[in-house]
């Protein structure tokens, strides 16, 4: 008897509940949801990239590093012109005598 009462509790219990029910414009939603295009990878990468704080970003970037090639090329240039300069004076007024060895090709080392 007793179960029998927890039963009849338990089933009187779903007697206050109504069917559920979806919320506001959840069709609408589902809709656009499906009619939505999914972007392909490379068309979220075209939309990433130029967007214009990135094309900027990237312009700036390739700014600086020609700037930066322009300049190291600049100062290597100023210093072989200089090392070019010191080897000629360094030719001119070499004072070292080269010293000419004769080797005789019929002598053999003894």
């Amino acid at each position: 008897m007793e179960k029998r009462k927890e039963i009849d509790k338990i089933l009187s219990s779903l007697d206050g509940m109504e069917k559920a029910s979806p919320g506001d414009f959840f069709f609408t939603r589902v809709q656009a949801r499906l009619q939505r295009q999914e972007t392909s990878t490379w068309g979220s990468i075209t939309a990433f990239v130029t967007r214009p704080t990135v094309a900027l970003a990237t312009l700036c970037i390739i700014f600086l590093l020609n700037a930066a090639a322009l300049f190291y090329q600049r100062t290597s240039s100023n210093s072989s012109v200089a090392d070019q300069l010191e080897q000629n004076s360094a030719d001119d007024y070499n004072t070292t005598l080269a010293a000419n060895s004769y080797y005789d090709e019929n002598t053999e080392a003894r």
